[in-house]
């Protein structure tokens, strides 16, 4: 903890996100809103208890996003230049993980924005799957496949242990006739068999129609957020959970069961196979009285179908 590093394997370019040497944690720099956006939820979950029996069957939104743990100011554990959000590192735990950000929604912007920035915004949705579908890839970090040898050459940078980055230039050029088999490139794995990423496939269209409906219960507005997809490449980790996998994440502050503690030892930790988050929340807020995301909620369901498509056409 004294000697945070550089997150490894994220799928788009936030500078300045450091984790802990056990990679248990993530400190990343604070933005206001972000944070009052993180104390919020968090404020709301303690007040409605962690049942969230108000809406009795649906998952909570604080389920999707990473476990929020306070803050840690300039010098705190080794930290530097000013207050950092401490955050569950969503990646700890995978041997492998191949990891995806997706962009959320039409508009790009908040009503904050520049004039300068809203005109630059908006072109990028005009010209982009964000604004035909109201998602765009915006990067991936995964390991090298036969399906990579296809993309573009400027729109691959290498990494190590044979990891490639698919930059943002990659999710710009896709388009709606095109961007399933950009999903499909980034679940051919070459070291899991077809049947287990066909269990993947459908385990996020599940997770997206959770997702869905949480969001139109929830009163939110999520500008610019992305959805991280996380899925685990090692097979000894399958082999391990015998394929076994969790559409929600497990809590990351342990219960203290110690049966349960003995059983994540012998499987390699609490992490599962996969998981699918929500992130980025420096333009999000919550709007009690203003009904759902629109625009999220579109994303979602455009999100769906495309899983649905992928899931059907293997």
């Amino acid at each position: 903890m004294n000697h945070p590093r550089e997150l490894r394997h994220q799928a788009a370019g936030h500078t300045g996100t450091l984790t802990d040497r056990d990679g248990l944690l993530v400190f990343k720099p604070a933005l206001d809103r972000e944070l009052a956006f993180y104390q919020a939820v968090q404020k709301r979950m303690y007040s409605e208890g962690n049942d969230d029996g108000n809406r009795e069957g649906d998952v909570p939104l604080y389920s999707w996003m990473p476990t929020f743990l306070g803050t840690l100011n300039e010098g705190e554990q080794g930290t530097e230049g000013g207050k950092y959000i401490v955050l569950e590192n969503l990646l700890h735990g995978f041997s492998e993980p191949n990891v995806m950000d997706v962009k959320l929604g039409k508009v790009l912007y908040d009503n904050e924005a520049s004039v300068e920035k809203r005109e630059r915004l908006a072109q990028v949705s005009k010209t982009t799957t964000s604004g035909s579908l109201g998602f765009r890839i915006c990067g991936m970090k995964l390991k090298r496949n036969k399906m990579v040898e296809q993309v573009d050459p400027a729109h691959v940078e290498p990494d190590e242990d044979d990891y490639v980055f698919l930059n943002k230039h990659f999710g710009r050029s896709r388009t709606e006739d095109n961007i399933e088999d950009s999903f499909r490139l980034f679940f051919a794995n070459s070291k899991l068999s077809p049947e287990r990423v066909k269990t993947l496939k459908r385990t996020f269209l599940h997770r997206l129609q959770l997702l869905y409906n949480t969001l139109l219960e929830e009163e939110v507005r999520m500008v610019s957020c992305s959805l991280l997809f996380i899925y685990e490449g090692e097979p000894k980790r399958w082999d391990a959970l015998n394929d076994r996998d969790s559409l929600l994440r497990d809590e990351f502050i342990d219960s203290g069961d110690e049966d349960s503690d003995s059983e994540n030892e012998s499987t390699g930790g609490k992490t599962g196979l996969s998981s699918l988050s929500l992130i980025d929340f420096a333009h999000s807020k919550l709007v009690p009285g203003e009904g759902y995301d629109e625009g999220l909620v579109d994303a979602i369901e455009n999100l769906m179908t495309l899983f649905h498509n992928i899931c059907i056409r293997i």
